[in-house]
């Protein structure tokens, strides 16, 4: 079973040069040595001399090709391909009768699987659905709906891809724009090609597939369905796999960055560092809100293939799929419920877990209402305390901005996007530590023309004649090779007021004029944000990277209740 949350990032203080881990939750991934859950690990271990069974036929047949190590360790780089919609439909005219697609950009094999060389499997062949199933079974894409409870992880360290869709699952809305509807793996219809969209870098993607899996001993190795006739986790996950070159590519990552990658939406951090009741009132209104969350707990993979003695995973991302406060006869009490990717016994197992004896406490019928059941699928509630106690991040993710900060998607008036660039020696001027070279970064202009509606009974009063407005900045991350993972940057970026709309604003400004606002610190997420509230007026937003002569491309996206302009970047 693996595990692979990551959250481990650098942030910077500008004018501070030191750096800082934040969040860290090691990346990485966990292998089980034995059959559970119905998957069958795999060893993973250098090798000079070791082989890859590969199914290579059209329709998923047994045949197989035998392909050395030192051979995929002499290939080339090789170039990342999404063929388009147009690409894919013109194989498909070209298949004959019976005849299934069979991805050329991402062919079952050694690149698949692997990222980095001398990896050696055994026996590891791919199988279509309908070659996993007993006779008379039919294969589908979902059974009786997408819900949480259907994601099983298998050997692969990607709890926070899974996690995630374990949320975005919940949205029926959401799923379905991933996951087009009327996608046959069975019948006269079915031509062995499934589409998933994805959210990247402001626009969605479709990406194509084929249809087989890996396997071994004819059982799936990494994530499947609860239900042996659904296959959507399993080729969701094939699919984001082959948007980042490989399965092990996607072992080790940051839960939010697959949240928007599922959405499209915002998605924001927070530190959970001891008790805090107003992180409680944030999740429980997120999640009633229809939010996607989820949280992780701090730890070392290398020890995260098992539990500790209280059930939880260190190193794993877990999916919140409930927030209530209940009344007993001993009290009342704040509770969290969870679901590890796993779908396993792998469980909580202090207060308020399944057998716990604090349920003795509680009435029947809120045991009912909110669906207290002792399974061993994965699901747990424990106490909003414990809970502090042992995780240390939370992540929210809306389909809007949170303007307020409650966890609660706010209606939008107007967004804007603008695209930009970081160019060495131009326009990549680093952080404040040097002003000159701060002042070269590209500057957008930002006008808010009119404050936002005031109502006297529900806003606070220092909010009247605001505009409230959220601000993001993502780096284009986009994958070009199939082995080598693009490097994030520590990115940021901050507010000034200007009255000289026409100019970009000189180094001497900045040594006298404090900012109206910033994200934060510089730090290596995939997207930054923030949440301000200014007085109508023009503003320049400056996006740099921490270290001067960094080069990449970035995106705004400026959300506010009322209508604005985001123009630029400024001319020189």
């Amino acid at each position: 079973m693996g595990c692979g949350s990551s959250s481990q990032s650098d942030a910077q203080e500008p004018v501070v040069s030191k750096q800082s881990n934040a969040n860290g939750i090691a990346n990485g991934e966990a292998k089980k040595e034995q059959q559970r859950n119905g998957s069958v690990s795999i060893e993973r271990r250098k090798s000079s001399s070791g082989t890859l069974n590969n199914n290579t036929t059209k329709g998923g047949s047994a045949k197989r090709r035998t392909l050395p190590v030192e051979e995929e360790e002499e290939e080339k780089e090789e170039e990342l391909k999404i063929s388009t919609k147009k690409e894919v439909e013109e194989l498909l005219s070209q298949l004959e009768e019976e005849e299934l697609f069979c991805d050329p950009d991402f062919p079952p094999g050694y690149t698949a699987l692997f990222s980095s060389p001398g990896q050696s499997d055994l026996n590891v062949t791919w199988l279509r659905p309908q070659e996993l199933l007993e006779e008379g079974q039919i294969p589908e894409l979902m059974v009786d709906g997408v819900t949480r409870d259907d994601i099983k992880q298998g050997i692969l360290g990607d709890c926070w891809f899974l996690s995630a869709c374990a949320a975005v699952s919940q949205h029926e809305t959401s799923m379905k724009k991933v996951l087009p509807p009327n996608q046959q793996l069975s019948g006269p219809k079915y031509k062995g090609v499934v589409c998933f969209n994805f959210w990247r870098f402001g626009r969605w993607q479709s990406v194509y597939i084929d249809d087989r899996l890996p396997c071994v001993e004819g059982q799936l190795i990494y994530g499947h369905s609860e239900e042996p006739r659904e296959f959507w986790v399993p080729l969701i996950e094939k699919a984001y796999a082959k948007l980042h070159g490989s399965y092990e590519a996607i072992e080790g990552g940051i839960t939010m960055d697959a949240m928007v990658d599922l959405t499209g939406g915002l998605a924001e951090r927070y530190d959970v560092n001891e008790y805090d009741p107003s992180i409680y009132q944030l999740i429980s209104r997120a999640h009633k809100s229809g939010a996607f969350v989820t949280c992780a707990k701090k730890g070392d993979w290398r020890n995260s293939m098992k539990a500790e003695a209280n059930g939880l995973v260190p190193g794993h991302a877990y999916t919140v799929t409930d927030v209530t406060k209940i009344k007993h006869e001993m009290g009342e009490e704040k509770l969290v419920r969870l679901r590890n990717p796993w779908g396993d016994a792998t469980e909580w197992r202090g207060s308020w877990s399944d057998n716990d004896v604090n349920w003795q406490w509680v009435d029947e019928a809120t045991k009912r209402k909110i669906q207290v059941e002792s399974r061993d699928d994965g699901e747990f509630w424990m106490s909003f305390k414990d809970f502090c106690r042992h995780f240390q991040e939370v992540t929210i993710c809306l389909l809007g901005p949170d303007f307020d900060g409650d966890g609660v998607l706010d209606t939008v008036g107007h967004m804007e996007t603008v695209r930009g660039g970081w160019a060495a020696g131009v326009s990549a001027g680093g952080s404040r530590n040097n002003l000159d070279l701060f002042a070269t970064n590209p500057q957008f202009l930002l006008t808010l023309h009119e404050a936002d509606e005031f109502n006297i009974d529900t806003d606070d009063a220092e909010c009247e004649g605001k505009c409230n407005i959220v601000i993001s900045l993502m780096q284009d991350l986009e994958q070009t090779s199939r082995r080598i993972k693009p490097k994030s940057l520590q990115i940021g970026f901050a507010i000034y007021k200007t009255d000289t709309p026409n100019s970009k604003l000189p180094a001497r400004h900045f040594r006298y004029t404090p900012d109206c606002g910033k994200n934060g610190v510089y730090i290596n997420f995939r997207e930054v944000s923030g949440r301000f509230e200014l007085d109508p007026g023009i503003y320049v937003i400056i996006p740099s990277t921490f270290k001067p002569d960094s080069e990449a491309s970035f995106m705004l996206r400026v959300f506010g209740e009322k209508q604005f302009s985001l123009t630029g970047p400024i001319p020189t």
